[in-house]
């Protein structure tokens, strides 16, 4: 004969014997550990000495208590949630990029991509190679228009570029700058600009930071004046040879081509 089955005073669960079966609570009365009286199931304190007997078995040990059911479910299923939405992630840069998924992952743990040495994962460079790495894989995907993997990336580039310190060149601004307008944070990046011109008054990448986040505002005016200082210290800010003014010599070009375009005068 099947014994009959009860609520348990303690985790809710239908189930029946002398203890829960679930969370291991006793059912049946049990013995106070001090005087020896009698205790009901629901019984918090013996009502002959008043010793607390929550949880007392009916041997005077605690009874071992597992995590109730509900519970167990409860991080079994945000477990399983967070399993997914990482899935979804990897998938769906993956389909962005044309990669498996598997290689969307590796991606994004600094693994190189396809066709780049083994040699470059971010692990083995230095913090500002790491970060001119991520850049540069987010120049890649903005120019291809591939806007998932510049805002995929982006947080991980201005991260690293934070990491730098304060006290960051121009170059290391330029590009810090350029990953804020591809995401669509013109006021940082025009800030970008103004940090570099007033370091070092005039540099160019300090207008064209200006100028280009002017631009993503929609504000002509503003982008225009930005562009005239550009054209105007051109000549003599080239003739210095700064190292990032050969490094970016093609984008410095293609700027001075915008600023014609925008009514600049010509330097």
């Amino acid at each position: 004969m099947s014994p009959e089955l009860q609520k348990c005073p303690s985790c809710g669960a239908q189930t029946g014997g002398k203890f829960c079966s679930e969370c291991g609570a006793p059912l049946a009365p049990s013995a106070c550990r001090s005087c020896g009286a009698k205790l009901s199931a629901r019984a918090k304190f013996c009502p002959e000495c008043g010793t607390p007997v929550t949880g007392v078995a009916g041997g005077g040990q605690p009874a071992a208590r597992g995590m109730p059911r509900n519970d167990r479910m409860a991080w079994y299923v945000a477990g399983v949630c967070v399993l997914a939405l990482l899935v979804v992630v990897v998938v769906v840069v993956a389909k962005k990029s044309g990669a498996p998924p598997a290689a969307a992952a590796e991606s994004a743990a600094g693994a190189p991509a396809a066709g780049e040495r083994a040699t470059t994962d971010l692990s083995s460079m230095t913090p500002r190679e790491a970060a001119d790495r991520l850049y540069n894989r987010i120049m890649t995907a903005n120019e291809a228009g591939d806007t998932a993997q510049v805002n995929f990336f982006a947080p991980m580039a201005l991260q690293a570029y934070a990491n730098l310190g304060g006290d960051l060149d121009a170059d290391a601004r330029l590009h810090l700058g350029l990953v804020q307008l591809a995401i669509g944070a013109t006021v940082a990046a025009a800030a970008e600009g103004d940090s570099i011109l007033q370091k070092t008054p005039n540099h160019l990448f300090g207008w064209l930071l200006k100028a280009r986040a002017a631009e993503a505002q929609g504000d002509a005016a503003r982008a225009k004046r930005a562009y005239e200082a550009f054209m105007k210290n051109y000549d003599a800010e080239m003739a210095k040879k700064r190292p990032e003014y050969q490094e970016h010599a093609q984008m410095l070009q293609d700027t001075r081509n915008r600023a014609q375009r925008a009514g600049a005068g010509g330097a």
